[in-house]
């Protein structure tokens, strides 16, 4: 356990536009995840199982969604006299501020206070939108072995994982094991049938950290700490850490649809949530979910709350959901609070929360574009199918 020798830093600020509707309100990072779970608490929960007990949240807006998820930060331990959760909120406007009247000054001011304050060895920098169990402790034993200023975690994935994928980063290395440099997808051809794939995350000397915020302050590099390691990361010695679990990667609708069907097979989701560090997440205490005579329920993963009378197939099923009678929800995820209209039909869609099918009404997506409706939306019945093609809103509440 490394409490008190590292310190962690997550940038939540990764643009949410290729996930809209979904990420309207909330950070890609706060994506509801296989029924119970956020994005955000793999990362949380890397850092907790590894001892670490102070965390800063940098976030692009308001960060209304993330404060409702963590609160204290009890669920990870992050609720300590010595630790706690640090929250940055709005540096998208920050940054606009500074890149509109070509500003010089101390954009990093919150950082490095954070940092200073502290008083770690140690610091981990990520992004949050990557879906994975890694073992921070091996890191920082690797870290200790090592003389390098810093490690970058990656993964050998097939190609498929990140090819036409553009902000996707394949990490190479030097003849003497050193990282040599990180290229976005794109930007290199792939030829082999694996690569490596930067999971835009690292453990960094705390000295050389501040030394790196120093020299963006300089050029007026105002970019997330993440950015600035892999703009700076070239002036310093930097060693590879080899993930090998489980991968997902989100960074699109499709790509979210996927990895969340994938927990659907045994073998993914045992390798994500059976492994021996256990995921966390904030506790929801509910009712058992109710299963109607003629309930049909085939490879779900169903929540607490629920009332299921219909048939549900390859789906996830978030809390506090009903299914009527004779309703079909087949291939969709459907998050908490939604009611699905007796006799419905509901197929390769994501309904965000608290949205109401009425009876009759159908929603057809495919496997390769998924249909997204709104929170709060009301969908009608009427003749038309709702296709990924044709697709509007009939109603709204």
């Amino acid at each position: 356990m490394f409490q008190n020798k590292v310190t962690a830093i997550l940038n939540l600020d990764k643009s949410p536009e290729a996930l809209m509707p979904l990420t309207e309100n909330r950070s890609i990072a706060n994506l509801p995840f296989a029924c119970r779970y956020r994005i955000l608490d793999f990362y949380l929960s890397t850092l907790a199982n590894a001892g670490i007990r102070t965390v800063a949240l940098f976030m692009a807006e308001t960060g209304r969604s993330v404060y409702d998820h963590i609160r204290s930060g009890k669920a990870w331990n992050f609720d300590s006299y010595t630790g706690g959760i640090f929250t940055f909120s709005q540096m998208n406007h920050k940054r606009a501020l500074y890149e509109a009247a070509s500003r010089k000054g101390p954009f990093y001011d919150d950082h490095r206070l954070f940092i200073e304050r502290s008083n770690a060895q140690y610091v981990f920098v990520s992004g949050a939108k990557i879906v994975a169990n890694v073992h921070l402790d091996e890191v920082m034993h690797q870290m200790d072995r090592c003389e390098s200023d810093l490690t970058r975690v990656y993964a050998q994935v097939p190609r498929e994982l990140i090819e036409y994928h553009p902000n996707e980063s394949i990490i190479h290395f030097a003849e003497d094991g050193c990282v040599d440099r990180i290229t976005k997808e794109g930007v290199t051809p792939i030829n082999q049938a694996t690569v490596k794939y930067d999971l835009n995350m690292t453990l960094i000397r705390t000295e050389k950290l501040l030394e790196m915020i120093e020299k963006a302050e300089e050029d007026n590099f105002y970019k997330e700490l993440d950015e600035v390691i892999v703009e700076y990361m070239g002036d310093y010695r930097a060693e590879g850490y080899q993930y090998e679990g489980y991968v997902g990667n989100i960074d699109s609708i499709k790509s979210y649809y996927d990895v969340s069907m994938q927990m659907l097979n045994g073998e993914y989701f045992t390798q994500l949530f059976q492994d021996e560090q256990p995921i966390i997440t904030k506790a929801h205490n509910g009712s058992p979910t109710y299963y109607g005579d003629h309930a049909n329920v085939i490879n779900a993963q169903i929540g607490t709350g629920c009332q299921i009378y219909g048939e549900v197939a390859q789906s996830h099923i978030f809390r506090n959901v009903e299914v009527a009678p004779n309703a079909k929800v087949d291939h969709s995820i459907i998050y908490q609070g939604a009611k699905i209209g007796k006799g419905a039909t509901v197929q390769y869609a994501i309904l965000d929360k608290s949205v109401e099918v009425e009876p009759g009404a159908i929603i057809i997506g495919t496997q390769d574009d998924p249909i997204v409706i709104p929170k709060g939306s009301y969908i009608a019945a009427s003749d038309d199918t709702y296709q990924n093609a044709t697709y509007k809103f009939k109603a709204a509440r």
